[in-house]
């Protein structure tokens, strides 16, 4: 299967690719680690001013009507650099469930504001395990009277909390009228929120958020009741496929990195690349990466069309998470004890590869996603 770039897309990609070799230095980067927001206001604004946070929504609410498979080209050059931002949390993931499920008053309200880099949004979809439990959430809402609600209960991973100004999270609503999975909308500054910084991997700002009887309105409700499982269902396989986007486009990095290490490191009078073993380490990095990005594409293609693609996504997300996190270790193993050191940028893609692998489902999910597809 070939997948051949339109004009528009290749302008998409030399732009984006730009952007982040220029805003995204390996330097950048690190010190974002230790930044209090983890991410730039004035890199924020120009990527909504180049219209990357709208790609995907109606004019009507300020995007550009843009495709998905664009959008995923895009997240493949934001993988090369490791660009930090909320982009994929609030541009993305919420986005999309204000899109799906949010009636046209509430999309005219907050995906104009979202597109424009005015407001960011999150997501607080994972227990204290880690795990999405939206088809069976641990988060409980109940009815408290006059049309209002109390949430109680904890999220772990919530990206960027610390300056969201609205966290959507999947709560198990107890009412005498109705009930189930649902949706809602939660202030970032609510009375009752608590907000912990994790440390994570990848120094990525991430937090575990404690909801102590915060109160919400019926206007919190974002679609209808009970059909929380149902709207996220349909927005991750299109996140997912985004993540494998990032991982392809840090793999193609890896491989950059590893051939000019062993092109210019000399052991015993000659390039390390000249070793033969050396050479078919590197031949294996390139398969993980042509094979990653075509599975990764086909998926993305099938998503672009509206064509339904449950197991090809469960597929890429499979073979990525794998692929990537295999091509990371040869490259450690190829680079030395030099590629384990802060100084050098290996660590940042070895780190990258290992919670890409975890998040949104490691590949054990995936596959029993793709067996379950196929009938088994």
């Amino acid at each position: 299967m070939e997948f051949n770039l339109n004009e528009e897309t290749k302008m998409l990609q030399s732009s984006a690719e730009k952007f982040c070799k220029e805003k995204s230095p390996s330097p950048f980067v690190k010190n974002m680690i230790k930044d209090e927001k983890g991410f730039s206001e004035a890199h924020w604004k120009e990527m909504a001013n180049l219209g990357w946070l709208g790609l995907i929504y109606d004019e009507k609410y300020g995007g550009s009507g843009g495709s998905f498979f664009d959008l995923f080209i895009l997240f493949e050059e934001i993988g090369k650099t490791q660009l930090p931002s909320p982009f994929l949390c609030s541009a993305v993931f919420a986005g999309l469930l204000i899109n799906e499920a949010g009636d046209e008053n509430l999309k005219k309200t907050y995906l104009p504001p979202v597109i424009q880099g005015e407001k960011i949004l999150t997501i607080g979809l994972r227990n204290e395990q880690g795990q999405y439990d939206h088809a069976a959430a641990a988060l409980e809402a109940k009815e408290s009277g006059g049309g209002s609600y109390v949430i109680k209960g904890t999220r772990i991973l919530v990206p960027y909390a610390q300056v969201a100004d609205e966290i959507i999270v999947c709560a198990n609503l107890k009412g005498e009228k109705a009930s189930g999975p649902t949706l809602f909308k939660v202030s970032g500054k609510a009375s009752g929120l608590k907000k912990t910084p994790l440390n994570t991997l990848t120094g990525e700002k991430t937090f575990g958020v404690v909801f102590e009887d915060v109160k919400v309105s019926e206007k919190d409700i974002l679609g209808a009741i009970g059909k929380g499982t149902t709207y996220v269902d349909k927005v991750l396989p299109k996140v997912i496929t985004l993540k494998c986007g990032e991982m392809v486009g840090g793999l193609s990095k890896v491989l950059n990195m590893t051939v000019d290490y062993v092109k210019q490191r000399i052991q015993f009078g000659r390039p390390l690349g000249a070793l033969q073993v050396v050479q078919h380490y590197c031949a294996d990095i390139s398969t993980f990466l042509d094979t990653s990005r075509l599975i990764a594409y086909q998926a993305a293609s099938l998503i672009d069309i509206g064509f339904p693609c449950a197991k090809e996504v469960a597929m890429a997300k499979a073979w990525c998470s794998d692929a990537y996190k295999k091509s990371t270790q040869i490259a450690q193993q190829l680079h030395g004890g030099i590629g384990f050191t802060e100084e050098h940028d290996l660590h940042l893609y070895y780190k990258h590869a290992k919670v890409a692998e975890l998040d949104l489902g490691d590949s054990w999910s995936h596959r029993q996603k793709v067996a379950e597809e196929m009938g088994f």
